[in-house]
């Protein structure tokens, strides 16, 4: 992490983004090319999570798991995906 950031409500830490280029030669090549390819998730989530590339895998494996599979429309996964967000304004 790197710099601190002060806002009205909380104080965050502003986390580095890494090269993509650069996190292709690592085990999360296919994981990236993948996300590229289905546009989604967003190549931030491995900009930022490729600082833990054990985390980062676990991580898209999961939400793969959730955003592709059960009974729910995918449309209604991604409004609730964005009211959550918004609920904690979060602008990601």
């Amino acid at each position: 992490m790197s710099i601190w950031f002060l806002s009205e409500e909380f104080i965050m830490p502003n986390i580095s983004l890494l090269d993509l280029d650069d996190l292709e030669k690592t085990q999360l090549k296919p994981f990236i090319k993948k996300a590229l390819r289905n546009r989604a998730p967003d190549p931030a989530f491995h900009a930022i999570m490729g600082h833990n590339p054990e985390l980062c895998k676990s991580m898209y494996i999961a939400w793969g798991t959730v955003f592709q599979t059960g009974n729910i429309d995918h449309k209604l996964k991604e409004i609730i995906r964005v009211q959550l967000s918004r609920s904690v304004n979060c602008n990601y």
